[in-house]
């Protein structure tokens, strides 16, 4: 199990309890809102970029991706993504 799975499950069973993502129409869900900030970045480092504060290997020990670059981990993360939203619509 990842640790994005791991702190999933915790903030499911009341262990954990996730920062409030707050925005002009309400409040949204902070795993989306970490998905979409991290696709943000990894796209962006998959171009070549880099960013001050947050690291590949950060992002892609928490997901649990292989591979040795940003490019090559870019579908890994996408199919992440499309599972989490599957698993927020059931």
């Amino acid at each position: 199990m990842t640790q994005f799975e791991e702190a999933q499950e915790q903030v499911r069973q009341g262990l954990l309890k996730a920062p409030n993502v707050s925005t002009a129409e309400g409040n949204i869900d902070y795993f989306g809102y970490q998905l979409a900030v991290h696709h943000f970045n990894m796209k962006l480092m998959a171009k070549g970029m880099k960013f001050r504060g947050i690291k590949f290997t950060d992002i892609k020990k928490y997901y649990g991706l292989k591979g040795k670059s940003a490019k090559d981990c870019l579908l890994q993360f996408e199919e992440v993504m499309e599972k989490y939203k599957l698993s927020i619509t059931k």
